[in-house]
Formats: structure tokens, C-alpha cells, sequence
């Protein structure tokens, strides 16, 4: 596919692209170490959007502020332009001091008709509260709840458990489940495996089946990148996983996996119970489970973790859509309107 190279808008614009080799630097001096903000992770991300989708950070400074914009460009179906949209699971803007929004929601659209980017999609960070930090003329959409587990020092996380949850835990003692953690595993294979297991169960879409690149791309060395395998064990063989990414404040539960024998003896309780513990020993403050099943918030699986801080207030998840080129947008989308699933030309 021939797409014209990335280019660093002009001064005045006041943004431009970050060079990949200093993603994580200015992120970090932000005062960001979040995973779901850092290169590699959307280096990996990118392994699940269609063939040629690059990562990019672009960064905005005004006199008061400054706002960096992690996103994923894809190309857009007909080999003319782009697409953004975060990476899997939850990004948006990071920011330091009060940056001039009306001047970055102008200096993006600029870049963006710049670049032949049509629409930008962002699926904010329900921790980080950075709806407050969208360019201006974005649609900004409340979806659904989130669940935070608090793991503030000497909290007991187990007496705080809904009594569901305690008696997964007990059964889970009972049947003999062992638990192990790794943290940054060397490899995923059997993790890997477990999940596809779980999402032909589900009756998951097509993209929910990752490729192997994916998962070799989340065991690195890298500073910000830090994964935490949890497995439930049985007689020697593992029936549940739960993968998290460790960032200093937060530990973010990623995926879970289970086979047919977990539910029946707590074996998925137990991996979230030992991941927060192990959390909450090295120093984190919240794990981050996430919403239900589609973002629902009134699905079994949010009712699942609201169980295990069932006194937690929940976290609002929102996204962002914007429209940078409406007579391109037209012409993919059939439409002016941004309702519903966006860009309408992702739909699975």
C-alpha cells in the first residue's frame, strides 16, 4: 500500500511528531508511565489492525501546558489516507499543566487534513479522567462503567471480598488450585493457547483471535512494558490465566483465560485475588479490572469484578470521535453521522 511518509507539522501548528526513540522519555516527563500510553505497547497493538497501521505520538505545547496524543494510524481501506484510533484497550491524551485546548484541537485538525487522517477515534483512560483534555470539537460519549479494586496499603483485600467472591476462593482451597505469578514472563505459548480456547467458547469475533506477533511483542525488556501472568492450577495443569500489565500506580488486568473446569472450583477468583495481593505488595494502589462484556456495565462479567471491591466507585469509560475530513468521511461512511460504531468502515 503507497501512502505518502509522516511528516512534523510546522512550528506554528504547534505539535508535531515525536520520534519513536523518544516516545517513552516524553511521556514520562509528563508524568505518565502508563502502559496503555507507551511505545511498545501500541508497537503491539498495531499487530492487530489491518496491514501497514503505524504508531504514533504526537505532542502539543502551548505556554501553559502541554498535551501528548498516543494513537494508531491505519490505512484506510481504498489506499488513500488514514485513519487513528488508540490502541487496544485504553488510551487517549496524556497532558501536563493546563494546555491551550482550543489552540490542540486546531493544531490537530491541521495535521490531520495535513497527513489525510479522516477520523480519529480514542478510547479514553478511565484512571487517568483525560476526557477533560479531548480536542474541543470532539463528540465525547459516555459509554459504561469501569471497575477499580483499591489497593491502598493495609487494606485487607480479602475481607473486603462480596461473599460470591469469598466462596469462590474457598472452593478454589478446597479443589487443591495452586497459584503462580510471573512477572514479565518469557514467553506466552500456553497463555496464547488457553485464550483461544476461551474466545471460541465466547464465540468472539474474528480479531479477538491475535496473532502470535502480538504476543511475542508483549515479552520485551522494555522499561514501561511490564506484564504479570497469573495461573490457576490444577493437578498440574493450568485452567485459568489472567495477563496484566504492571505501571506504576495501577496494575491493569489485560485478558483473562479459563477451560471448562475453572468456574467450578473458583479457579478465576483466585488468579484475580493473587494478582491485587500481589499488586498491593509491591506498592501498586489500583487494579484497573475494567467494564463487562461490550463495555457493558450490567453484563455477568462486570457484575464479576464489581464483586471483588463491591464498596468501589466505579470509573467512567468514555470515547472520542472526530471527524477531520467530512467530505472523506462522506464518501467512506455513506453518512454525515457519527452515531453508533465508529468509523462506520471498521465495523467487524
Amino acid at each position: 500500500m503507497d501512502q505518502a511518509p509522516l511528516v512534523t507539522a510546522n512550528k506554528k501548528d504547534r505539535i508535531r511528531v515525536v520520534d519513536d526513540a523518544e516516545w517513552d522519555a516524553h511521556i514520562t516527563r509528563l508524568g505518565i508511565t502508563d502502559t496503555y500510553s507507551c511505545a511498545a505497547y501500541h508497537r503491539a497493538s498495531a499487530l492487530l489492525e489491518p496491514e501497514g497501521t503505524r504508531p504514533v505520538l504526537l505532542a502539543f505545547s502551548s505556554e501553559a501546558g502541554e498535551v501528548a496524543l498516543p494513537l494508531l494510524l491505519r490505512p484506510l481501506p481504498d489506499g488513500v489516507g488514514w485513519d487513528a484510533t488508540s490502541a487496544y484497550g485504553y488510551g487517549g491524551p496524556v497532558w501536563q499543566g493546563t494546555p491551550d485546548l482550543a489552540a490542540f484541537d486546531a493544531a490537530l485538525h491541521g495535521w490531520a487534513q495535513e497527513q489525510r487522517v479522516v477520523s480519529t477515534f480514542l478510547r479514553l483512560n478511565p484512571l487517568l479522567h483525560n476526557g477533560r483534555f479531548v480536542p474541543p470539537t470532539a463528540e465525547l460519549v459516555d459509554v459504561s462503567a469501569t471497575v477499580a479494586w483499591d489497593l491502598s496499603p493495609g487494606r485487607d483485600l480479602q475481607q473486603g471480598l462480596h461473599s460470591a467472591q469469598r466462596a469462590s476462593l474457598r472452593k478454589a482451597a478446597r479443589a487443591g488450585i495452586t497459584i503462580t505469578v510471573t512477572s514479565r514472563p518469557s514467553d506466552l505459548g500456553h497463555f496464547q493457547e488457553l485464550y483461544a480456547v476461551t474466545m471460541q467458547r465466547q464465540k468472539a469475533s474474528d480479531f479477538f483471535f491475535f496473532p502470535n506477533t502480538y504476543w511475542q511483542a508483549l515479552v520485551t525488556d522494555d522499561q514501561l512494558l511490564a506484564p504479570l501472568l497469573v495461573e490457576a492450577r490444577l493437578a498440574g495443569r493450568v485452567i485459568s490465566a489472567l495477563l496484566c500489565f504492571a505501571s506504576d500506580p495501577s496494575l491493569h488486568a489485560h485478558l483473562s483465560a479459563s477451560d471448562d473446569a475453572a468456574r467450578a472450583v473458583g479457579a478465576s477468583a483466585a488468579c484475580y485475588v493473587t494478582a491485587a495481593e500481589w499488586g498491593q505488595t509491591h506498592g501498586l494502589t489500583c487494579f484497573h479490572l475494567g467494564g463487562g462484556l461490550g463495555g457493558s456495565s450490567t453484563s455477568p462479567l462486570y457484575a464479576f469484578k464489581q464483586r471483588f471491591d463491591p464498596h468501589s466507585s466505579p470509573r467512567q469509560f468514555q470515547v472520542a470521535k472526530l471527524v477531520h475530513d467530512l467530505d472523506r468521511y462522506r464518501q467512506l461512511a455513506g453518512t454525515d453521522s457519527t452515531d453508533g460504531f465508529f468509523p462506520p468502515w471498521r465495523r467487524p
